[in-house]
């Protein structure tokens, strides 16, 4: 996997209008599904999510990924992170619950999915692939940019 080099000043406004921000550390995983689905990609470390578009930020988790952070912890804190800078929130996730690798039970899983959503208001979007993935961040963010001025909560979406 190749690692674009992160620029410490980058913004979406000085990339352009449908500029996606990536977090360094991800790599070049999805930039070029973005890219064919019509954004323009600028690399930075990010200190919550894994990708940013203005006021949204995605966190992109495998299944295995996704069940290794409820064990540790670490998705409790990213989370309570991403909230704290980002009004709306995603998870994405690839990969299905039964084809994890991991040993934790199917309940603890989607009862962690239903707190995300009922509790923290964080969407949790499962896909099979990058594709895909970089699909549901479009439409996400033509959703917003089509409804950003509407008197609706996001949830009314």
């Amino acid at each position: 996997m190749t690692k674009r080099k992160a620029d410490k000043g980058i913004t979406i406004e000085r990339i352009g209008k449908t500029a996606i921000i990536i977090d360094d550390r991800e790599g070049d995983v999805l930039v070029e599904e973005l890219e064919k689905n019509g954004f323009e990609c600028g690399i930075k470390r990010l200190k919550s999510a894994d990708y940013v578009y203005k006021e949204i930020g995605f966190e992109r988790k495998t299944i295995d990924d996704f069940c290794a952070s409820i064990i540790d912890g670490r998705l409790d804190t990213q989370v309570d992170d991403m909230k704290k800078m980002y009004k709306h929130n995603f998870i994405l996730i690839s990969g299905r619950i039964g084809d994890r690798k991991s040993k934790i039970n199917d309940n603890c899983i989607i009862g962690k999915i239903v707190s995300l959503i009922v509790k923290h208001n964080v969407m949790v979007i499962f896909v099979d692939n990058e594709k895909q993935m970089a699909y549901a961040i479009k439409k996400i963010v033509e959703r917003y940019e089509g409804d950003k001025n509407a008197k609706r909560d996001w949830r009314d979406w």
